[in-house]
């Protein structure tokens, strides 16, 4: 079984991400990890008290809690429910009946993980972890708090890695709440000082990191490549719609600024011009985020784009999976990404992909993907209107799109670990 060199990985988020419906990326990492390693790693939880050790069995309770929380073993019928009331506006422009979004803080389920949580399993990773021990941190989780992380200067024989998404925060303030990119520095010096090694998912990341902390005077330990896993459900399949239905695109993520769902408004506003209600439909996997009233305005005002756009918040995994294999393709033109994880599950489903002309997604996709500057809204509306024959054609190289798989990635993190 994977994760056998692992001796703990933070669970932190697993537990404050039950607030929500559905898990940001990075939570899905941290739930990722949670799952797959085997019965010999414990998790970790940092608490207010500090952080504290719980047993292998505890941490599959905590990562069964936030998948049932988040539908990630939904039913095939489920799947093929949220599937079809999308495609029934793809195909009459009828939006389906807003979900009521389920109360935060599911108590029950909560109230379950307390006998693995408190049942003699609240030992310190400083007393409790064995010598030589390998801690995985994946959710940034309190790490702008250094203190939550001191015990790892008294066990300098814990390796530990932290895995490092982007600096966006501090690169890009704007796109961010007020002091989020003092915070993510805070994150990033914790890491640094605590860390063994700090992990990213590109090199363009990794040059951005040690660039920040040169200038920091924090010195850097190793840096090292982890390109991010897709989920099994992200792979070629059957269509879901049959020859000659009508078209959509897909574009994923939360409707924040970063994302540039304006862009996207832009073209479809053109779209609606041009080819009236025979214009493609746009469908937006993800919920509202924050400092974007406009874009907001517009998705709910009467008019056009109502019929042509739908948000489609509270997806599952595998029923996004579903829309992402029938799309024409999925769209990212974000200002800025670490990653683009919707890309490379795109890229695993065998669905072309049009992206923002960026450095990360050069790097990562160049080749891959058809490439438009994040400003250009004539050469997005030219790439759309081609639709998904045009986007295909764009692929240089679509072979060498292939997907990390989790145990590959897990197999490449406890490698680099074991060589430190």
């Amino acid at each position: 079984m994977a994760g056998a060199g692992l001796t703990a990985v933070d669970v932190s988020r697993l537990i404050t991400g039950l607030r929500f419906e559905r898990p940001t990326g990075i939570e899905r990492m941290e739930l990722g990890y949670a799952t797959r390693l085997d019965d010999r790693a414990g998790g970790v939880v940092v608490t207010p008290a500090g952080p504290r050790l719980v047993s292998a069995a505890a941490r599959r309770a905590i990562a069964g809690a936030a998948a049932q929380h988040w539908r990630e073993a939904a039913s095939g019928g489920d799947t093929a429910a949220e599937a079809a009331a999308v495609f029934a506006f793809v195909d009459t422009g009828a939006k389906p009946a807003r979900r009521t979004a389920r109360p935060g803080w599911p108590l029950r389920r909560l109230a379950g993980l307390a006998p693995g949580l408190l049942g003699g399993a609240w030992r310190t990773p400083e007393r409790a972890l064995p010598q030589g021990a390998r801690y995985l941190h994946a959710g940034l989780f309190r790490l702008e708090r250094p203190d939550r992380f001191d015990w790892l200067s008294r066990r300098r024989d814990v390796a530990a890695a932290f895995m490092i998404y982007d600096l966006l925060p501090i690169e890009h303030p704007d796109f961010f709440r007020a002091g989020e990119d003092a915070l993510h520095r805070r994150r990033l010096i914790t890491a640094a000082r605590h860390g063994r090694a700090l992990l990213v998912p590109a090199a363009t990341v990794g040059a951005a990191l040690r660039d920040f902390l040169e200038k920091s005077g924090t010195a850097a330990p190793p840096i090292l490549p982890a390109r991010l896993p897709t989920e099994d459900a992200f792979r070629p399949g059957a269509a879901p719609r049959p020859p000659g239905a009508r078209p959509y695109f897909l574009c994923c993520g939360t409707i924040e600024p970063r994302k540039n769902h304006a862009l996207l408004l832009a073209v479809w506003r053109r779209l609606a011009a041009e080819l009236g209600d025979a214009a493609p439909r746009l469908v937006i996997a993800g919920r509202r985020g924050w400092r974007n009233e406009a874009v907001f305005a517009a998705l709910d005002a009467p008019g056009p784009l109502a019929r042509l756009v739908l948000e489609a918040p509270g997806l599952t995994t595998a029923a996004l999976a579903l829309l992402m294999r029938g799309a024409e393709a999925v769209l990212s033109p974000s200002f800025a990404e670490g990653f683009g994880l919707p890309v490379a599950e795109a890229l695993a489903c065998g669905t072309p992909v049009i992206a923002a002309d960026t450095p990360i997604y050069r790097e990562l996709w160049g080749g891959r993907v058809r490439l438009v500057s994040p400003h250009d809204v004539d050469g997005w509306t030219a790439a759309i209107a081609g639709g998904r024959a045009a986007a295909e054609a764009a692929q240089l190289n679509p072979a060498a799109a292939h997907a990390m798989t989790w145990a590959g990635h897990i197999d490449r993190i406890e490698g680099l670990l074991a060589a430190l």
